[in-house]
């Protein structure tokens, strides 16, 4: 268990490090591995002084992402490489975040500061470094523990409960007993994380791996209620992990957010509001939340096309999606296919004729023709062949537009 594989980049950077002090691989690359899953970001720490480090790597765009806890980002050959300097938590804010800190030299020392024991292991290109051997039996054992005090741990931090609740969900850990004793009787620690670091993490938790595991600890564990206490109510908690179960499985995790969303926050859209969504995300997941219900009354292709012109193509995509989790919708999908595939107007700009062919007719009124346009429109999403522009125009000049043929 002591060698990991590493890539020659990852290589070039630790022998660079450790050229000019000490280096070390920790964290999620080192626990990955042990595990037997496959690493993907790779962090480095060093006794090597910040001022010295950014000199030492001043031909890969050394960009300070945090001065006061000493850590640099390189660009390595194309991919980013964070390096941070060897340090000691000192003091917090009233909120819990890292106020101050101590730079040391002490590979021992830093790993007593980190939040778990499976990532308090690091790797200096040939040994592991870990504070005991319970880091060791814990990765073998695959359990989540906090490293030392775990109410100390939360107290320091408590998106630490986020976090390791997150872990523990993706890469299949055991959450032992007394650390869920101890996220349970912290949990109301969490209301003093910044909503921005506290959707982050929950975001982590939904576009993660096996993000129904990380909800189901996330609700049991009481976490789930401090932070929605009127979703929490309202949900069924069988169903939602069903849902988070397919949709893992049927879409891509970078594409699946919006989709958990919905499916969590359905039936109490107002905590929405809590979190710090884009104006573009909100009003989607709005959108389908309030036009979800309404996809079972409709079964025509005209009512299909008048949905789509009502929320959109791409809602209306997503809550096809969403209601194909638990419903058979076989027969809509099958005629929304059929009007994309044959490219069936939907909306107006692929309507034949626009508003300048019907002002060319000798019709000024605005209004008007607006409503020729909206009109003629409705009788293609009806009959997608007669969207012929001189057909159209010969119906509004020989005023046959408003026949009850076409009602």
């Amino acid at each position: 268990m002591d060698r990991i594989k590493l890539t020659k980049d990852i290589k070039d950077i630790l022998n660079i490090l450790n050229a000019n002090g000490k280096g070390y691989i920790v964290g999620g690359y080192v626990r990955d591995y042990l595990l037997g899953l496959i690493p993907k970001d790779c962090d480095f720490c060093t006794d090597i002084d910040y001022s010295k480090l950014k000199d030492i790597f001043k031909d890969y765009s050394p960009k300070e992402i945090g001065k006061a806890f000493g850590i640099i980002q390189i660009v390595y050959k194309g991919k980013s490489y964070e390096i941070a300097k060897l340090r000691r938590d000192v003091t917090f804010t009233s909120f819990r975040n890292i106020a101050e800190v101590e730079f040391i030299n002490d590979i021992y020392e830093d790993l007593k500061r980190r939040d778990f024991t499976v990532n308090a292991i690091a790797y200096n290109g040939s040994n592991l470094i870990y504070l005991s051997q319970v880091e060791i039996d814990d990765i073998k054992n695959r359990v989540l523990r906090f490293v030392g005090n775990g109410k100390k741990r939360i107290e320091e931090d408590p998106l630490r409960i986020l976090r390791g609740i997150r872990i523990a969900g993706e890469k299949k850990l055991l959450i032992l007993e007394e650390t869920k004793q101890e996220i349970e009787e912290c949990k109301n620690e969490i209301k003093r994380v910044s909503i921005e670091r506290v959707q982050d993490e929950f975001f982590k938790m939904l576009k993660g791996e096996n993000s129904s595991n990380s909800f189901k600890s996330l609700y049991d564990l009481g976490v789930f209620e401090e932070l929605f206490p009127k979703t929490y109510k309202n949900i069924k908690l069988n169903e939602i992990l069903e849902d988070l179960d397919k949709i893992d499985s049927l879409f891509l995790l970078e594409e699946s957010l919006v989709l958990k969303l919905v499916v969590i926050f359905n039936k109490s859209k107002d905590e929405l509001n809590y979190l710090k969504l884009d104006n573009k995300s909100k009003k989607s997941i709005l959108n389908i939340i309030e036009n979800l219900e309404k996809i079972k009354n409709i079964c025509s292709k005209y009512e299909i096309k008048k949905m789509i012109m009502t929320i959109g193509l791409e809602d209306f995509k997503n809550i096809l999606k969403i209601e194909n989790l638990r419903d058979d919708i076989s027969l809509i999908k099958e005629k929304f296919n059929e009007i994309i595939m044959n490219n069936e107007p939907i909306f107006l700009k692929e309507l034949v004729i626009s508003g300048k062919d019907i002002l060319n007719l000798g019709i000024k009124d605005g209004k008007k023709i607006k409503e020729l346009l909206e009109k003629s429109l409705d009788i293609v999403l009806k009959n997608p062949e007669l969207n012929q522009k001189n057909y159209l125009l010969k119906l509004i000049e020989e005023e046959k537009i408003w026949s009850e043929e076409y009602l």
